[in-house]
């Protein structure tokens, strides 16, 4: 009933207006969680960034290897790769009215840099090759850290990026990097208007100021929820759990846009989206999962394009998705973990740092009945977390499935024999109106309850919005998330979530020292052949450290009113297209 009355209330203001040929309706069920993009690192706030900001080059299309010009026109590296120095764009104005300059690409990344917030992308991105650093200075330096100290990192961040004058600018790498390009296409390189910025309260881009601003939460600031880009759209209004409004940018550098108004609407309920596709009320949806499709297809005015059915389409899924196991929980105020110790009402904080825990969950999910129930059959399982079209995937490392008897055999060795005798209480935690991921939760808790009655799981629906917070907090035990590509290296992947310091494994607080050093060698090896056998050794050894249910990869599918035309589907951009790119009939 809830549900059903946040969509008649989101009517009654007008949000659901019938899409015209100028206006473009989006339906999903994940909630933006910033606008900012040095702190954005979730697809629903990348697909406004990534159409509002723009970077110094670009997708081509759906193509992930070639690329082409936005805000610069052309580059050039160094013989040794330790600089890139790029022509900028000229005439080009944000969408405040001031005018783009080097000062604004020299302040955008070193903002990024020098706040480099603990939940983005920033640090891992680019930071090992612009400053040597992977964290923010306070994090790197630690309490004890001298005032020289931070000046010695206050001059990488100033040395990284420099004006030579107004229309060019050079990065200064600390180490060759030949990702750092398509590294530098990344939303978290997106280039903000300065001025605006700093009339608006934000950093001032000076060495006086930069250590007020280390690893602040920039939710709590002016660009969270307002924006000044170059690109063919410009905010008009966000409203958070309703909707985003953008308009064309009518003197965007590149034309104006077919597409005069972007809407994003949050609708949790799935017949909800159904309905207002057919209705004409949306342009495009998205499904909770592949079992949805027979209420959408054949329909009049509804185009699916599935990458199952038609293999012309040629898309290739590359997000990995996986039940993620945290080994360090933040037990303050927890209402995910009980009693918060292992009695049979709850769970210590360390809970998964028990590898006999984590390898019983893995052989309590059945894969099968995912691929067969969910997907359709249109999908199959991975050896380890990294798309099958990267670099460095081995087919041949082991895999697990459903085996409820090595499930009880590892669940009693577990603490000891403490939690088979004693028993558990926690949450499986994932963003509603997100049906596979529940499906997920459901098949994981009914088999481990199955196992052992002394077993409570409970499975937990939140908004995106809160699904990431409480994750970022840690207070999610066991949580159900995805990974889509910044850029198309296995880098991407293997140190996400596998790596001491990688997004994903950071966050579980996994630790893997073996793991840790293969992963170093790879980062910095130019020999394909020798990257590919150190990342198929990663996998190995993550089979063995279980620290991930792995769930099978689907086939890419897009659900659109067929009046749209000129979609396609780059798994580097949040949305796989960009608005610009698209009209209606």
């Amino acid at each position: 009933m809830k549900k059903v009355l946040s969509l008649l209330a989101a009517l009654s203001l007008g949000l659901a207006l019938a899409a015209g040929s100028d206006t473009f309706v989006y339906q999903s069920f994940g909630d933006v969680d910033t606008l900012d993009p040095a702190q954005a690192y979730d697809t629903a706030s990348g697909q406004i960034v990534e159409n509002v900001y723009e970077t110094l080059f670009g997708y081509k299309g759906e193509s992930v290897t070639e690329y082409e010009p936005r805000l610069a026109e052309s580059y050039e590296m160094s013989a040794d790769g330790l600089s890139y120095t790029f022509k900028l764009r000229q005439g080009v104005s944000f969408h405040s009215g001031n005018a783009f300059s080097c000062k604004d690409v020299e302040y955008s990344i070193q903002r990024a840099l020098a706040i480099n917030p603990a939940d983005s992308g920033i640090g891992y991105t680019f930071g090992p090759t612009l400053t040597g650093y992977e964290v923010n200075a306070n994090d790197a330096l630690g309490e004890e850290a001298t005032d020289d100290q931070y000046t010695e990192y206050w001059n990488l961040i100033d040395n990284s990026v420099v004006c030579v004058d107004e229309a060019t600018v050079q990065f200064n790498l600390v180490s060759a990097n030949p990702a750092f390009f398509a590294q530098m296409l990344f939303m978290g390189a997106s280039i903000v208007d300065s001025q605006w910025a700093i009339a608006n309260g934000m950093w001032d881009g000076s060495a006086a100021t930069w250590r007020d601003w280390i690893g602040v939460d920039l939710r709590e600031y002016h660009l969270q929820s307002n924006m000044s880009g170059t690109g063919p759209y410009s905010l008009v209004a966000w409203e958070p759990g309703i909707r985003v409004v953008a308009a064309a940018n009518e003197a965007y550098w590149g034309g104006a846009p077919a597409i005069k108004n972007a809407i994003v609407q949050l609708v949790d309920d799935e017949a909800a989206r159904i309905q207002a596709l057919k209705a004409g009320d949306a342009d495009e949806i998205v499904l909770g999962s592949r079992s949805s499709l027979p209420q959408v297809e054949g329909q009049p005015g509804v185009k699916v394009y599935d990458a199952f059915k038609d293999t012309s389409l040629g898309w290739a899924s590359s997000a990995v998705n996986a039940v993620q196991m945290s080994q360090a929980i933040n037990m303050e105020d927890n209402v995910n973990v009980g009693s918060g110790k292992l009695d049979g009402l709850g769970i210590p904080a360390d809970f998964f740092s028990d590898v006999h825990v984590r390898k019983c969950f893995n052989y309590a999910f059945d894969r099968d009945a995912y691929i067969n129930d969910v997907l359709l059959g249109a999908g199959s399982t991975i050896t380890m977390a990294l798309p099958k079209s990267y670099l460095g995937y081995d087919p041949n490392v082991p895999e697990y499935v459903l085996d409820l008897e090595k499930a009880e055999e590892e669940c009693k060795q577990a603490w000891g024999g403490e939690l088979w005798e004693k028993g558990m209480y926690l949450t499986i935690t994932y963003n509603t109106g997100n049906t596979s991921r529940q499906t997920v939760a459901e098949i994981l808790a009914d088999n481990l309850e199955f196992i052992n009655p002394k077993f409570t799981i409970e499975t937990r629906g939140v908004q995106w919005s809160t699904f990431l917070d409480e994750r970022g907090n840690k207070k999610l035990p066991v949580s159900i998330i995805g990974w889509v590509p910044d850029f198309a290296d296995p880098d991407n992947f293997i140190h996400i979530f596998y790596a001491s310091t990688g997004y994903y494994a950071g966050q579980n607080g996994y630790v893997n020292a073996a793991i840790d050093e293969l992963d170093a060698q790879a980062r910095v090896n130019p020999d394909a052949a020798a990257r590919a056998d150190l990342y198929s050794q990663i996998g190995k050894l993550a089979y063995e450290d279980a620290p991930y249910v792995l769930l099978p990869q689907g086939v890419p599918l897009l659900v659109m009113s067929d009046k749209v035309q000129g979609v396609y589907n780059n798994p580097n951009l949040s949305a796989g297209y960009l608005w610009k790119d698209i009209t209606k009939n």
